[in-house]
């Protein structure tokens, strides 16, 4: 995972780099821990960041414990490579934007949002793990690490990828 992580970012980097002259550009959030920000902020009121590689691991037994579920090793591996502010990019015709390991964020967002997903649904097969540009969530199949997008209204699946790892290998840009 932490491989295919590192290529997307590099790839993101360069874009930037072409398409701005700059590291990848979000808006500053004080929630942040700021030693993923490099440089002050511009007039506009955004940060460049870089990706950090994860020095501690997050441990997710307790919430496992708590939710009943064991978490795809896929998901762990995402969560417990980088720190990063922005994973987006296109797969096929969709503009696919994965949940971003945000330092002084994570791992308690992530949990909060499994858990909602969970409790709405009263079952523990997909875990939300992104969202398409038109609003529907990208979730991951939490026995086979297949990738799906969801479809809130007819509560279907339309397949994406095999694998986290292969969806974020397939991550383009436009």
């Amino acid at each position: 995972m932490k491989n295919v992580m590192e290529q997307y970012f590099n790839k993101l980097i360069a874009k930037w780099g072409e398409f701005n002259g700059t590291l990848p550009l979000v808006p500053w959030n004080e929630e942040v821990d700021p030693h993923i920000y490099v440089g002050s902020q511009d007039e506009e009121g955004y940060i460049a960041w870089k990706p950090l590689e994860k020095d501690k691991n997050t441990n997710f037994q307790q919430f496992e414990q708590e939710m009943n579920i064991i978490l795809h090793d896929d998901l762990k591996a995402y969560f417990n490579s980088f720190w990063f502010l922005e994973m987006i990019g296109w797969v096929s015709e969709y503009n696919v934007n994965l949940y971003p390991v945000t330092p002084g964020v994570e791992p308690e967002a992530f949990f909060q949002r499994v858990k909602d997903y969970i409790l709405e649904k009263e079952k523990n097969v997909y875990i939300p793990v992104g969202f398409e540009s038109n609003g529907m969530l990208i979730v991951m199949n939490n026995q086979s690490g297949g990738i799906f997008i969801e479809n809130y209204e007819d509560e279907s699946y339309e397949y994406l990828s095999s694998n986290l790892k292969e969806l974020i290998s397939q991550l383009d840009f436009n």
